[in-house]
């Protein structure tokens, strides 16, 4: 797949689909996910492409459109103050998204629970997908990776390590066992990160990840 067909398929795991070229509406509620007025992403190929929320004026697509032929990724300003110009008040949001390469067997190590499970639940992980790829010590989880999306071509990974038993490669084994699970069954794992998050983008690191594209979101400041 190139570049541009992750970046969809991710959008689609959000809850957007294209009406048009460039155009952009909700087809399915997603939990914590908004409608952005305007998504701009670079991808790895170094191609920029832009989509536009339904909600704004073809004249302002246009005008955001124009702007952003002359801007350097990730420079943002000069379209910020085309909204400002139309009273649109607005938040940014700068992440990077990743693939993972094909990965090893589980480590036997890693258990593969079900969100039911008493330990996910008191480790808080019950509020994703079924299947959850957890590391015990201590007679409790103290890791885990879970899909906190996931349709039928793909899913993104939520990982988080107790604090005491970071720096020990259990967010790199219980993330590349649930990587591994989808790969298996021919869906693509995503892993995605603000792009200030040192720990999450160290891991990226750590397992090897490709970078697919950056993408900046712009949403309606609702404050």
């Amino acid at each position: 797949m190139n570049p541009l067909t992750y970046l969809l398929l991710q959008m689609g795991l959000e809850g957007k689909g294209l009406i048009g070229e460039h155009t952009i509406r909700q087809v399915q509620i997603v939990p914590d996910e908004e409608l952005p007025l305007m998504l701009l992403a670079q991808l790895a190929d170094r191609k920029l492409v832009a989509y536009y929320s339904e909600s704004l004026s073809s004249d302002l697509q246009a005008q955001l459109g124009a702007c952003i032929s002359s801007i350097e990724f990730p420079e943002i300003d000069p379209i910020l103050d085309i909204l400002k110009l139309h009273k649109i008040q607005s938040d940014t949001g700068h992440y990077k998204t990743y693939l993972f390469p094909p990965q090893p067997a589980t480590n036997p190590e890693v258990t593969c629970l079900s969100k039911q499970d008493p330990g996910i639940q008191t480790f808080g992980f019950d509020c994703f997908a079924e299947q959850v790829y957890a590391m015990e010590r201590d007679s409790r989880i103290v890791s885990a990776c879970v899909s906190v999306r996931e349709d039928k071509n793909c899913g993104e990974a939520w990982v988080y390590t107790d604090p005491a038993y970071r720096r020990q490669g259990l967010a790199k084994k219980v993330a590349s066992a649930w990587a591994h699970s989808l790969i298996r069954i021919g869906k693509v794992p995503f892993y995605s990160h603000k792009i200030d998050n040192v720990a999450s983008a160290s891991l990226a690191g750590a397992l090897q990840l490709q970078p697919v594209f950056e993408e900046l979101s712009i949403t309606l400041c609702t404050s």
